[in-house]
């Protein structure tokens, strides 16, 4: 006896639909399958219902003789649920910093996401940690560029063999002032908006009971200060 064949039209139908969720190889196991539960059915019909099963169709294919075999059977569709993907939420961008370092690039992402996602303690230390990298990195050590002790001492503590705690960074800045000429201002200024993050961000770090806010957050205009330390550091290329 011949084997049943299927419409190739069908099988292209079904390989189309089914493209990414089922092989050929995949579509003929699941046409064997139907056919053993359904003995009556013909092997178009199988694809009929392996079609219904999917939400659609393969019927203007089918013969009198496969539409007869599908008379008696029901169609249970296949629900196949709506995949609820997580909805990326917009990043809020409290931190934009222009520069080619990577690393302040990575601080600078984490900050925005951590807002964004209300991790607002996270965001308050990750504020304090990246103005304390600015202020050494991108002011003190590019006004003073000596390794002498005099320059290094601006910003290096020698005693403990490491960068001075931030407090420090900021009275130290606070005194060179005059050091900057015409930004004597612009950095009383910053050193004014920095210290915001001073004490506050001290008690997060070894408080349990002290959790950050977003209108706490808000209140340090974050963005504004690093606006004045880019404005500070380009002049300091100039």
């Amino acid at each position: 006896m011949r084997k049943p064949e299927l419409d190739p039209r069908i099988l292209e139908k079904l390989k189309e639909k089914l493209k990414g969720e089922m092989t050929e190889s995949s579509i003929r196991s699941a046409l064997s399958r139907i056919r053993r539960k359904y003995p009556s059915l013909t092997l178009n019909a199988a694809a009929e219902f392996l079609a219904k099963m999917k939400n659609f169709s393969v019927a203007r294919y089918l013969t009198e003789k496969d539409r007869e075999a599908l008379r008696n059977i029901q169609f249970v569709p296949l629900k196949v649920p709506i995949s609820k993907r997580r909805s990326k939420k917009k990043i809020i961008k409290i931190a934009n910093y222009e520069t080619d370092d990577k690393l302040l690039k990575a601080h600078l992402d984490e900050i925005n996401k951590a807002y964004t996602h209300g991790c607002y303690t996270a965001t308050f230390v990750l504020c304090r940690k990246v103005l304390e990298n600015l202020l050494i990195h991108h002011i003190l050590r590019k006004k003073y560029p000596k390794k002498t002790k005099e320059h290094r001492e601006k910003y290096f503590d020698f005693s403990r063999n490491r960068y001075l705690d931030f407090n420090k960074i900021i009275e130290n800045l606070r005194r060179s002032s005059t050091d900057f000429g015409t930004e004597k201002k612009l950095v009383e200024r910053i050193c004014d908006l920095a210290e915001g993050f001073k004490e506050t961000a001290n008690e997060m770090t070894h408080s349990l009971y002290h959790i950050a806010t977003k209108k706490e957050i808000d209140s340090k205009n974050f963005q504004h200060i690093l606006d004045l330390i880019k404005e500070l550091e380009k002049s300091l290329e100039a």
